[in-house]
């Protein structure tokens, strides 16, 4: 550890022992962050990863943490941001994956921006209406979201340069980001899954921080994830993707100290990850079934398109579910039951379980899907209508498999002047957090049924 990140964390220490003398617990500011795709070892195995991240190990002395946090159906990054801040399983919330359903396979990019699509309250609902200030940057599903007073939205499109305008017109309040950006530049969505993406996420946070105050911010930072896709957990860039996190984290908690020294500090994230090795083309059996039909192709170059389907697959990571045409036909489901209980006796295609309904929706996932197909570790689902079943894999990691895998778990970290020191929580909830960071915050938010961690001191 440097001189100098010594010097921080000494001082977050006398920082959080003076304001912890000051008196017992009450509202108390909140600053939520979310490091996507970190799994707790990397924090709780430092040094057997030789990791330099001194401010995420001071979480370990200084606060109370989770050995794992058991995520939601699927565990992958929306639906799991959104149980959070909701404190309830994706089946109630209605962010059901990353992306809506597509079964025709038009577009990528159908995701689940929009924050009208959450069906239940959030903590910014419940600090806004307790009439607190409250912020966000880059978290999942919050275009639109009218209880966060300063908000910077996760959206993108094109990823480009042009898309800054399309930033500047979906946060608010009006004209914030765009006089925001003469002083810090601009919010450039070009590189918002890197590094560069995470340092400018983190300096307009630092901006609204300093001038705004809020009692209650998220901060979504992306660059982790990407690179595990990329190189895998724990590679040598991961590696180095969180020890550059760490410091802008440090800078991150400094702000929100300066501002209240009763501010509490959370660190979550959304899944874990494992290797992956092996892109398994699981379209390929239903179109051999029937259950898809396509259409010719109308150039010889291009590849053929679906024309009617009767079952598809939603894809989430390492799993997918799969949607009927009409969710009624009895006999259509039972027909396609067969044709993945066949896939799965068949070693090829790697599936490692199968989820039905009605179980699917009582473990909180996809109630409008038949099924759920959960691939072995190593193998993720590809959508590829013609060629080879099973292809080497352009990824290196990836998540979205059932989240009673230790591997898939996330990360919960949290401290603050009233949350005991060296607690180890065990392995909890991912819909225990909302309904603790609402009881720091002072509100209610009653759609969350889970009970509050026993976190303070």
């Amino acid at each position: 550890m440097t001189k100098r990140k010594l010097r921080a964390c000494l001082v977050v220490l006398l920082c959080w022992l003076c304001a912890a003398a000051a008196g017992p617990a009450g509202a108390e500011p909140v600053l939520m962050i979310s490091i996507d795709g970190l799994r707790p070892d990397y924090v709780l195995q430092a040094d057997a990863h030789h990791l330099q991240i001194p401010t995420l190990r001071l979480f370990l002395k200084l606060g109370a943490y989770a050995q794992g946090v058991v995520g939601v159906i699927p565990t992958v990054t929306y639906p799991s941001h959104t149980t959070l801040v909701t404190g309830v399983w994706p089946a109630e919330h209605g962010i059901y994956g990353n992306v809506t359903s597509d079964t025709l396979r038009r577009t990528t990019d159908t995701w689940y921006w929009y924050a009208r699509d959450v069906k239940v309250p959030t903590l910014w609902d419940a600090a806004a209406q307790a009439g607190m200030v409250t912020a966000s940057v880059s978290w999942p599903v919050t275009v639109g979201r009218d209880s966060v007073k300063y908000l910077i939205p996760e959206y993108w499109y094109t990823r480009t340069p042009t898309d800054v305008p399309l930033m500047e017109a979906l946060s608010r309040p009006d004209g914030w980001l765009r006089a925001a950006e003469q002083k810090l530049g601009p919010y450039n969505e070009d590189s918002v899954e890197a590094v560069q993406g995470d340092e400018v996420r983190t300096k307009f946070s630092l901006e609204i921080l300093a001038t705004e105050k809020p009692a209650f911010m998220t901060i979504h930072l992306a660059a982790l994830d990407h690179y595990e896709h990329a190189t895998g957990p724990f590679s040598a860039k991961s590696d180095a993707t969180l020890e550059a996190l760490d410091g802008m984290v440090s800078r991150l908690i400094a702000a929100a100290r300066a501002n209240d020294p009763t501010a509490a500090i959370a660190i979550v994230s959304d899944h874990g990850f494992l290797p992956v090795e092996r892109d398994v083309n699981l379209l390929l059996p239903f179109l051999q079934a029937g259950l898809i039909k396509l259409k010719p192709a109308v150039h010889s170059w291009d590849a053929p398109k679906i024309a009617s389907w009767d079952a598809m697959f939603w894809p989430a990571g390492g799993s997918a579910a799969v949607v009927l045409r009409d969710k009624n036909d009895a006999a259509m489901a039972a027909r396609v039951k067969s044709t993945l209980e066949k896939m799965k006796e068949d070693m090829q295609f790697q599936i490692a379980r199968i989820i039905e309904q009605p179980q699917l929706t009582q473990m909180g996932g996809f109630p409008d899907a038949a099924f759920l197909v959960e691939m072995k570790p190593g193998a993720e689902p590809a959508w590829a209508v013609q060629g080879d079943i099973s292809v080497a894999s352009a990824q290196k990691g990836t998540h979205g498999y059932l989240p009673d895998r230790p591997e898939l778990r996330a990360s919960f970290f949290i401290m603050g002047p009233h949350v005991a020191v060296g607690r180890d929580l065990g392995v909890i909830d991912m819909r225990q957090i909302a309904p603790t960071i609402a009881g720091i915050l002072g509100v209610s938010l009653p759609t969350a049924k889970a009970q509050k961690l026993a976190i303070s001191q």
